[in-house]
């Protein structure tokens, strides 16, 4: 490359640039200006329950194991051999009042009211002797011309015949109470009853006072049930002098029979609180609980209750998760706009709570957000959507 070439270049390459630049100017300022975009705002979706203000009766549950309302040691009244025992005297039978459940051998008993049959009749005889001597001592102190009033008890036999009256009262009694024993040697079920346990055989010789099995009443059964001092200001329980007049009401249920309920009647209120808990204890009453062969409930059975409380007025109920530190939650107005509410806590009951709230924001029903987002705030619009349960 000759000289006069490279200064040629040389002097071309500035206005190679040169021309470049103006180039890319000119591009630049022909591209069109961006839009600058404004984001859509994010509206987050809600879900919602609708509640309006109503009278709740809230439940109180508790639990307790099923007592018989009374039972029965059936013991012998008499010694002797059993003779016999009734098929029903059997535990889990049912047994009618009155009703034989055991016999006892009753010759021994057979003999003892032949011999006092024979002392009565003794002493009858006695009696009647002993009458006709003190008429005849009468009328002979009358015929020597004396005053009746004169003679002593002695002379008219007055004594003797109150003792021979005496001998037959004696062997009256005695007679009796052989009658009894004779009685006795057939044990009675001494009311209508189920059989908890038989100790008695044939065979088995017993003496009086010899357990021969126990019952349990059928018509009624009870169970005891602890309250905590907060349960019991929320319910009517009965109290001294009330029995009778209870219509509160407790629904029962068992583990073992989750499909079975039954109805115990809050009979009364034990008068003293437990020392260790502090707990009180009521007792409701199961009329004819074995009744249902299909909804047996056994005595010492583990069981659930359930007590309505005191009814509540103007209230809501609302998931516990609707609930913000315990003092507010959020209502979604008419025009799908988040509003701050404020509420009173009442109490809970189960997975909900009873509140009231301090005024009503919106006209009822009231769109409370079951699960607020920290993000919240008034005024913010949101989108709401029912729950459904």
């Amino acid at each position: 490359m000759t000289t006069s070439q490279r200064i040629l270049n040389l002097l071309l390459l500035p206005v190679v640039i040169l021309i470049a630049v103006l180039i890319v100017k000119a591009m630049i300022a022909s591209k069109p200006e961006r839009i600058a975009r404004t984001p859509k705002p994010i509206i987050p979706t809600v879900t919602y329950i609708a509640s309006s203000p109503e009278s709740i009766t809230p439940t109180i549950t508790t639990y307790g194991n099923v007592q018989s309302f009374y039972e029965a040691q059936l013991s012998a009244q008499v010694s002797g051999e059993i003779q016999r025992i009734a098929p029903s005297f059997n535990s889990g039978q049912i047994v009618k009042q009155g009703e034989v459940l055991v016999e006892i051998d009753p010759a021994d008993y057979l003999a003892a009211i032949a011999q006092q049959e024979a002392t009565l009749a003794s002493a009858d005889q006695a009696f009647a002797q002993e009458k006709i001597r003190s008429e005849l001592a009468s009328q002979d102190w009358i015929e020597s011309g004396r005053v009746l009033e004169d003679a002593t008890d002695l002379t008219l036999r007055k004594p003797q015949l109150g003792a021979a009256q005496a001998t037959v009262a004696s062997a009256k009694a005695s007679l009796q109470k052989a009658k009894l024993d004779l009685k006795r040697t057939k044990v009675r079920a001494p009311f209508d009853a189920i059989v908890q346990s038989r100790t008695a055989s044939p065979g088995n010789v017993v003496n009086s006072g010899t357990v021969l099995g126990a019952l349990v009443a059928k018509e009624r059964a009870e169970v005891r049930l602890p309250l905590t001092p907060t349960q019991v200001q929320r319910l009517d329980l009965p109290m001294k002098g009330a029995f009778g007049t209870s219509v509160l009401t407790a629904m029962i249920t068992t583990p073992t029979q989750p499909d079975r309920t039954w109805q115990a009647r809050i009979a009364r209120t034990e008068p003293s609180v437990n020392q260790q808990n502090q707990v009180i204890y009521v007792v409701g009453e199961i009329d004819a609980p074995f009744d249902d062969t299909n909804a047996f409930l056994p005595i010492g059975a583990f069981v659930n209750a359930t007590i309505p409380a005191k009814t509540i007025d103007n209230a809501h109920r609302i998931p516990n998760t609707a609930l913000v530190e315990d003092v507010f939650v959020w209502v979604i107005n008419t025009d799908d706009i988040l509003e701050k509410a404020t509420v009173t806590r009442i109490i809970a009951n189960g997975d909900d709570l009873i509140v009231r709230f301090d005024s009503e924001t919106s006209a009822p029903p009231l769109r409370i957000a079951t699960r607020p987002l920290a993000s919240f705030r008034a005024d913010q619009i949101v989108k709401p959507i029912a729950l459904v349960k």
